[in-house]
């Protein structure tokens, strides 16, 4: 299974996005949730990755940019 780009997304679009391919979200902040006012800004496996299902991708978020 190749893991999805999930750059820029939020929170909830990437783990919605996750649950539908089987795979498994772990992200990094203070109080292990994780707010919808935050977008992603890294993830390991890289975008593209080969890797098996019920495989973890993890997360690193940022705020998001004040419109």
């Amino acid at each position: 299974m190749e893991v999805p780009d999930l750059v820029g997304m939020t929170g909830q679009e990437a783990r919605s996005l996750c649950r539908d391919l089987g795979l498994f979200l772990g992200y990094y902040n203070m109080d292990q949730q994780l707010p919808r006012s935050m977008v992603i800004a890294h993830q390991e496996p890289s975008p593209g990755t080969m890797v098996e299902p019920a495989a973890a991708v993890r997360i690193w978020t940022t705020l998001d940019p004040l419109p």
